[in-house]
């Protein structure tokens, strides 16, 4: 696990984010959820990356930004583990409140939805 540059300790968002990769693959692994959910999963945490990381390399240099609603898409969609882990290593967005509200809505909404879907026996 990454560490923060800092004080050599791994940030709560990057730990919060291997949970939650580690906990997919191992539902993959006891057959609990589709290999398709959990690599979807992973897909969309690195491309959720790679638009954080864009978002802030353009922030610094004063170039076209990306909007906070293709962010907050992404990570409804299953991204937000990996735009957990972008906003601890790039420390990006995590300062602002409003995005911060509504990311951790589109958490607890991803979540809560996988969890019907499992509990519905759909995405075995």
């Amino acid at each position: 696990m990454a560490k923060d540059r800092q004080s050599g300790r791994v940030g709560w968002r990057t730990a919060a984010a291997a949970v939650a990769l580690s906990a997919l693959v191992a539902g993959w692994a006891g057959e609990l959820i589709a290999p398709a959910v959990a690599i979807g999963y992973g897909a969309l945490s690195c491309i959720a990356f790679l638009f954080y990381r864009h978002d802030k390399t353009a922030a610094q240099a004063g170039r076209m930004r990306t909007r906070e609603r293709t962010l907050h898409l992404i990570d409804l969609l299953g991204g937000w583990p990996g735009g957990l882990l972008a906003q601890d290593r790039l420390r990006h967005k995590t300062r602002k409140a409003t995005f911060q509200f509504v990311f951790w809505a589109t958490v607890a909404i991803n979540c809560a939805l996988l969890g019907w879907l499992l509990r519905a026996g759909r995405v075995l």
